[in-house]
């Protein structure tokens, strides 16, 4: 049986992760061509992404007790396949209910598809590694919203809302057949000795566990709040200019990038406790135009923003890697999944009730949400010195 090396494994996940990554992000910026172009008001752009990952929960539910029970291959290939085709079933939609059916459908396959390749990368990393590695893996939502983004833009001002979804799922497809040329049968954690079967119980009984979904929701919380408003507010509340959101998604991809692979090594020589620090000042600062800051340039902000997010969740991928045992690690990285999704449903559902709407189309009450956004944020940064010892002790060496 041919072996799966680290650098593979990372350049096919690192794939999987962009198609993912800008199938769910590049509906946050393209969310005023769609309530235009769908005729529903832009207060509840949150609702499809709530749909999106309201479905992935109930597919982690079920993923997180059978995936580590099967070959990752097998069944990553499943998962992946049906991404695209509900990716394609978008275009169909003629409304905003339509539209939330199809995305609902296609986070319910996309997230035991990323818990797998998650699961892969760990399987194939030694733990002093995997804050590189899965730096390199998030270059996917680097490249989603650096390249990916500004395209879908594009394609949507040029060709109509449709055509960055036909993109999408094109895409989805040249990856699928790399992913099943290249993988090779994973079925080495089924060897491992179990005790008893995974589930979402078993795993919530250790208390490293529960302190890495404590960690994850309240980072995804935090983010989510404000990511499905960022477009639109900028575009309506802003008066930035739509032609110039690409370069602006760009130029956030850019320095998101560079900022995880400098906080993935410094994660790894020094521990998550600075990095997230550092990830955690940046995504704050980032905050500041909801709060009618504007002596700085917009351009300047929106990259702090970009930068402190991609830095926190890498800083808190590479700390919670090493809590898993090699049987677990798909359903760990599928109640994590479940945990991410929960809370993004929760802090989209939340904003989209606390916004509102003004007669000339501006959005209100995005200065609340942006300060429940911070105060998650520093939350995040005070438990995580309580919670890093006891994942260090509790991880596998």
């Amino acid at each position: 049986m041919k072996q799966l090396s680290p650098t593979q494994a990372i350049i096919i996940v690192a794939a999987i992760q962009f198609v993912y990554i800008l199938d769910f992000i590049m509906l946050l910026p393209l969310g005023p061509d769609l309530a235009q172009a769908l005729a529903f008001p832009s207060d509840k752009l949150g609702w499809l992404s709530a749909a999106y990952t309201a479905a992935a929960v109930v597919s982690g539910l079920l993923a997180v007790r059978l995936l580590d029970s099967f070959d990752r291959r097998s069944v990553l290939l499943l998962a992946f396949g049906a991404v695209g085709l509900c990716t394609l079933a978008a275009t169909c939609a003629s409304s905003l209910w339509t539209l939330m059916l199809a995305r609902g459908l296609t986070g319910l396959c996309g997230g035991p598809a990323i818990a797998l390749g998650m699961a892969i990368i760990i399987d194939s990393t030694p733990p002093e590694r995997r804050g590189r590695a899965i730096g390199k893996v998030m270059l996917g939502f680097s490249m989603a919203v650096i390249v990916g983004v500004p395209l879908a833009l594009e394609l949507a001002r040029c060709g109509g809302w449709r055509m960055p979804f036909y993109a999408v799922a094109g895409l989805a497809a040249t990856v699928w057949l790399l992913a099943a040329w290249r993988l090779p049968k994973l079925r080495q954690h089924l060897d491992q000795p179990r005790k008893q079967p995974v589930s979402a119980r078993s795993l919530l009984a250790q208390p490293a566990v529960r302190a890495a979904c404590l960690v994850q929701a309240l980072s995804q919380f935090s983010a989510f709040l404000v990511i499905p408003q960022f477009s639109a507010y900028l575009l309506l509340n802003l008066g930035f200019p739509r032609e110039r959101l690409g370069m602006l998604y760009f130029a956030g991809g850019v320095t998101a990038m560079v900022t995880v692979q400098l906080l993935g090594r410094l994660a790894d020589r020094a521990g998550p406790l600075p990095a997230a620090a550092i990830a955690s000042l940046a995504f704050c600062t980032g905050l500041a135009p909801f709060f009618g800051i504007s002596t700085l340039p917009l351009l300047l902000f929106f990259i702090l923003f970009m930068a402190g997010n991609a830095g926190r969740n890498v800083t808190l991928a590479a700390l919670t890697s090493q809590v898993p045992g090699p049987h677990e690690r798909a359903g760990f990285m599928s109640l994590q999944n479940i945990v991410q999704d929960l809370a993004i449903t929760v802090a989209a559902l939340t904003s989209s009730l606390m916004l509102g709407e003004t007669a000339d189309g501006r959005l209100t009450g995005m200065n609340m949400i942006a300060l429940l956004s911070a105060a998650m944020a520093i939350a995040v940064l005070c438990a995580l010195p309580r919670l890093h010892k006891p994942l260090a002790q509790l991880a596998p060496k």
